[in-house]
């Protein structure tokens, strides 16, 4: 099986590529968000994306996903829940995806390891 440039790029990405859909359901995810996330991409793919936000962290990651469906393009800090229940930060860049008639169809995010947040935590 012959991949595109574009999937060859992604697949090899180091940051976490997730899309998602209108329903906030998982399209593509690369093998680089699955680590972060702690799972297989198999697992992610139709798999609803607030399972990996923390219960009390759900109203804000509600917040952000209706931003994104408005149109805010603006990067933000945010933790996940790792399959094994551990947390992680993440700096995201969350792009609307809008169809030919202009309504919302998903958001492709770019999800990086916060370094920042992690030596934070280091250092505390």
């Amino acid at each position: 099986m012959i991949k595109s440039d574009s999937e060859i790029s992604t697949a090899n990405s180091k940051d976490g590529i997730w899309i998602i859909d209108s329903d906030a359901r998982t399209l593509y995810a690369n093998l680089a968000m699955a680590e972060i996330l702690g799972v297989d991409t198999s697992e992610l793919i139709g798999g609803y994306s607030f399972d990996y936000v923390f219960p009390e962290d759900f109203e804000s990651a509600k917040k952000l996903f209706e931003n994104k469906r408005g149109g805010d393009v603006n990067p933000f800090q945010f933790r996940l829940r790792r399959r094994d229940g551990s947390e992680i930060w993440v700096e995201v860049q969350g792009t609307p995806m809008r169809n030919m008639a202009n309504e919302f169809i998903g958001i492709v995010g770019t999800f990086a390891v916060s370094s920042a947040v992690r030596k934070q935590k280091l250092a505390s």
